[in-house]
């Protein structure tokens, strides 16, 4: 459903919206009662219902779509209504009174947004691409930052992660994601699962299916492989209605450049679990799913990557705070691209920010424990949820999700197809794009034809890196680890 108005002959706003609430009224821009001020917003504002009640008071709504009460919150409170958001959004307002405009993003970078000036003109989008549509210059595209807002004065930030120790307690975390779990199942449409067979979204599987019984959740990986046979185990436990597709590296191969197109970046990690999770969508879709809950940002928060499981706890707390901190250019980016490109929402309850300053704060003992001669992750995690699937899948050692799909086969494949000097030739010509690898470099020529020279001298930063894990990432093999 796409819409385009134009405001004052100063302001264009317009939206291809995914409609999930308030179906039949819903539609955007929308608008405060004399029509001054108009936004549109991608997301999902989950206490809506909660502002709309007090809203009611002194405003007249006139649809219950979440997004109409940023519009009413901009009237009573300016540029602060973003801190009285709980969601995941990307909104731009403007205020035709003031001539003003106002774009923020939520907290943790779960939506994402694009901005550049160009002279006078001020330009937004949820895509990298779309900006350059507009004649914007490549490096004048800019990914404005996770919990920022914007307007005429510049980006600030309005959201400071809490850094207080938390209490380990088993007991509070599974509430924290439960009630997690359930905010997100608010939709007017039917809500599904993801699920890879994975700890995360094994539980997140679990606690929806308790709210909802009739529950679909969706799978795809290649035949036999570690994430198949445990979601077929976990979904044979919870009973849920199981949807499995399995695929070839031919497939891979042939969904490859598409993948790059819609997920914008040429990392490795981002590019193989870019496919898989295009498959997983587009099987979602065609069930008549329009919102599925995954699992993504556990790893960031409970330290479940390998390559922080050894470090000491000073290290291990930096390293998480990074991941956690570029996860809106990481697994967020991947997830949100992969999904929005057949018009499926995704929903990440473990990103609840609750549950992120919960858990992000917990003393290195809650997350990694010694256990029979083996560093066991996410401790804690696994403990609360002991109860609620099989044994085997609780104390699964974490295996990356395009690894345990088999996604990784195509590495092999790609490798063959780029020569050692082929590798240095392109090091030397595009410095700035920091290709670390043969597999990097297959991948760079694809996003490069898409996108030539976006991001400038920032391309690297903005496009390929994945910050902490680039030294597993220049050495991975269909075999490594995380």
């Amino acid at each position: 459903n796409t819409r385009y108005r134009v405001f004052d002959h100063r302001c264009g706003l317009g939206i291809n919206r995914l409609s999930i609430v308030d179906l039949e009224r819903g539609d955007q821009p929308l608008e405060n009662e004399d029509g001054t001020v108009h936004v549109v917003c991608n997301g999902e504002i989950y206490n809506h219902e909660a502002i709309a009640a007090d809203l009611a008071q002194d405003h007249e709504l006139r649809t219950r779509s979440d997004a109409e009460v940023i519009a009413h919150l901009y009237e009573d409170h300016g540029d602060d209504c973003v801190n009285l958001l709980d969601g995941m959004f990307a909104f731009v307002l403007f205020d035709s009174r003031k001539r003003s405009f106002l774009a923020a993003r939520d907290p943790l970078g779960v939506k994402p947004l694009y901005y550049a000036r160009d002279g006078q003109r001020q330009y937004f989008a949820s895509e990298a691409k779309a900006l350059l549509a507009t004649g914007a210059a490549p490096e004048a595209v800019h990914s404005l930052p996770p919990g920022f807002r914007l307007s005429e004065r510049g980006p600030e930030q309005y959201y400071y992660l809490a850094t207080h120790k938390s209490i380990p307690d088993e007991a509070l975390l599974r509430e924290l994601l439960d009630h997690a779990v359930l905010k997100r199942m608010m939709a007017d449409v039917e809500v599904g699962t993801f699920l890879s067979g994975g700890l995360d979204s094994s539980i997140v599987t679990a606690l929806a299916h308790r709210h909802k019984p009739d529950l679909q959740a969706f799978t795809v990986g290649m035949e036999g492989t570690p994430d198949v046979e445990a979601a077929k185990q976990v979904a044979a436990r919870l009973g849920v209605r199981h949807h499995l597709r399995t695929f070839t590296v031919d497939e891979m191969m042939e969904v490859l450049p598409e993948a790059i197109w819609h997920v914008e970046s040429y990392n490795p990690s981002m590019v193989t679990g870019a496919v898989v999770t295009l498959m997983g969508a587009r099987l979602a879709k065609e069930a008549g799913v329009k919102v599925v809950l995954c699992g993504e940002g556990s790893d960031e928060i409970f330290a479940g990557y390998k390559a922080v499981r050894r470090m000491s706890f000073s290290e291990q707390q930096e390293a998480s705070w990074m991941l956690l901190t570029n996860l809106h250019k990481t697994e967020l980016q991947r997830l949100d691209r992969m999904t929005m490109a057949v018009s499926l929402e995704a929903r990440v309850p473990i990103m609840d920010r609750e549950v992120v300053e919960y858990a992000l704060n917990l003393p290195s003992e809650a997350k990694i424990v010694e256990h029979e001669g083996r560093r066991i992750e996410k401790w804690i995690l696994r403990q609360a949820f002991e109860d609620l699937l099989p044994h085997e899948i609780i104390w699964r050692e974490k295996m990356p999700f395009d690894q345990g799909s088999g996604g990784r086969h195509i590495i092999e494949w790609v490798n063959q197809r780029v020569s050692d000097d082929e590798l240095s030739e392109a090091q030397e010509r595009w410095p700035q794009a920091n290709i670390v690898s043969k597999e990097m470099l297959y991948y760079f020529r694809i996003w490069r034809d898409d996108f030539g020279e976006l991001g400038g001298h920032r391309v690297f930063d903005m496009f390929g890196d994945y910050p902490v894990m680039m030294e597993g990432i220049a050495q991975r093999t269909s075999e490594s680890g995380s």
